[in-house]
């Protein structure tokens, strides 16, 4: 089994939790295909999911993969950085001077109708989005949940929202990869790619 194999599975679990909370909570939600409010705007990655998002991208048909390395390329220069687009020892500041910096971008994947291009193998932080995130042991981790989410609920008060987030990410550190820069933006993970360097 290789690399992105064993954390595709941990990304299931997040999945089916996700789904978890929808089939209780559905009323409640207005997550699903077509809506793409929280993939606008640039947040950072983890080395799991730069690999996880070269090997999608890497898949895609050439002219498509050209028209995601424009606009990456694009918002990549107005970030200012500069390969290898490493963010390991920024301060939490220093990357949100740079989200803010860019804007409400849409992610470089998706397409015109608002679709991602590599769904199935999309961030760890695009699965989580929509909801606040629980630790089941240890409590709010992110408090915060997509607006147009439990409009007059306050989900943190729901029953099943929960998630084992920390021994799931515990999980992922254990998890084998090979992948740098370690920490990215989407963007910068698309051109840091050795296979779009060769």
């Amino acid at each position: 089994m290789g690399d992105l194999d064993a954390y595709r599975k941990l990304l299931a679990e997040v999945d089916t939790w996700f789904r978890s909370v929808q089939s209780r909570h559905g009323a409640h939600m207005k997550c699903g295909s077509g809506c793409s409010d929280c993939c606008h705007g640039a947040f950072d990655i983890g080395p799991h999911d730069v690999a996880l998002v070269r090997a999608a991208f890497q898949e895609l048909p050439s002219e498509i993969r050209a028209a995601v390395r424009e606009t990456a390329l694009a918002q990549v220069e107005k970030l200012g950085l500069k390969p290898p687009y490493e963010m390991d020892g920024m301060l939490e500041a220093e990357i949100d001077g740079l989200t803010e910096k860019l804007g409400p971008v849409p992610c470089p994947l998706l397409d015109p109708e608002g679709h991602c291009r590599i769904y199935n193998d999309r961030p760890s932080t695009c699965r989580f989005m929509g909801l606040p995130l629980i630790d089941a042991e240890e409590g709010i981790v992110h408090g915060e949940w997509c607006e147009r989410n439990f409009d007059g609920v306050n989900p943190l008060q729901l029953p099943g929202i929960p998630f084992g987030y920390r021994s799931w990410e515990d999980d992922v550190e254990a998890a084998p990869v090979k992948s740098t820069p370690r920490y990215t933006f989407i963007a910068c993970a698309i051109l840091s790619d050795p296979v779009q360097r060769a």
